[in-house]
């Protein structure tokens, strides 16, 4: 219960950060994070961000327990907890900043995509 509790609390600080970026939506409402809020956010916000997916995946796969290979080909948990494994969140933060300054058409793509598609997956060589 005390693990749990330390996985809660980050993710908590992560939704938090997230509702201060969607101050013009009204609370009951989620928001995916794209390119515009990470642009947007503070170095702060980016960092709780990241650790709160991180701690997610973490929690995706400690709830899985054996049944963690059997997500393989059916959630973005595995590839993301291993495509990124490694990797620092001052690096993380780094590139997504390089990639949306770089390709601000792509400023509307949704952060967890990024992570996803142009950083972890090229990392499992798939």
């Amino acid at each position: 219960m005390k693990r749990l509790t330390v996985l809660l609390l980050p993710a908590l600080l992560a939704a938090l950060s997230l509702a201060a970026w969607a101050g013009e939506k009204p609370e009951a409402d989620l928001t995916i994070v794209t390119g515009e809020h990470w642009v947007g956010a503070s170095l702060e916000q980016k960092r709780a961000y990241l650790f709160g997916v991180g701690n997610m995946l973490e929690l995706e796969q400690a709830m899985a327990g054996d049944q963690y290979p059997a997500m393989r080909g059916r959630s973005i948990v595995p590839v993301l907890l291993e495509g990124l494994s490694g990797v620092g969140i001052a690096d993380i933060v780094t590139q997504l900043d390089k990639f949306y300054a770089d390709r601000p058409d792509q400023i509307k793509r949704p952060v967890i995509e990024v992570l996803y598609i142009e950083m972890a997956l090229p990392r499992l060589g798939s």
